[in-house]
């Protein structure tokens, strides 16, 4: 956990078997229901998107692939905590402790797969990798400077209606993953706020 916020990680996914879906935040609600409770995330249609660019590359998994009769998986997504309630989950924590966003794969219907179907494995996830990692050039990205052209560091980049904040590195960099559409961006450091800027993703 100390590496995860250390470094300033835009887009991570953890990769499980047993089901085959890309599950996104969060995992966890405030009510702890075992199943069945949407529990959205701030950045709600951004994590939607994420997981649609995964599955709808996937080979199989943008069919609704059904391991279990209990799964169904429109479009071969879902919201975590509707899927199972996970409490402590990997991807609620680096969404609320870092920078990152983060969703999970669940890439085979056997926990387990042989070593003689890895390779149809690869093939079903490849291009669906490659197109999950190009997201990490979506939305913005930039250096937070003061009035003399320095960076500055830790200051907080906000998107006006979304309720989660990224936070600039030691050289004032921020990078912010953002589905397509228009938003409001302010940043707020060394007690100072900057002017509104809009932008089209």
């Amino acid at each position: 956990m100390d590496w995860i916020t250390r470094n300033p990680f835009v887009l991570s996914a953890n990769l499980h078997g047993g089901a085959v879906v890309a599950s996104y935040p969060f995992d966890d609600s405030p009510r702890h229901r075992t199943t069945g409770f949407y529990s959205s995330a701030p950045d709600d249609r951004t994590f939607k998107y994420l997981a649609q660019t995964y599955a709808r590359n996937h080979r199989e998994m943008h069919k609704n692939v059904r391991c279990t009769r209990a799964d169904n998986f429109p479009g071969g997504i879902t919201n975590g905590a509707e899927w199972y309630d996970v409490p402590g989950g990997m991807q609620d924590f680096n969404y609320v402790h870092s920078n990152a966003l983060e969703i999970t794969l669940e890439l085979s219907c056997c926990k387990h797969p042989p070593a003689a179907t890895l390779p149809r494995h690869w093939l079903d996830n490849k291009n669906a990798l490659l197109a999950y990692m190009e997201q990490t050039h979506s939305g913005v990205k930039g250096v937070v400077m003061d009035i003399n052209g320095n960076p500055v560091s830790g200051a907080r980049v906000s998107v006006v209606g979304i309720k989660r904040d990224v936070t600039t590195t030691g050289a004032g960099e921020y990078w912010r993953v953002l589905s397509p559409g228009r938003y409001t961006l302010v940043s707020e450091g060394n007690g100072r706020r900057s002017r509104e800027v809009e932008v089209t993703v």
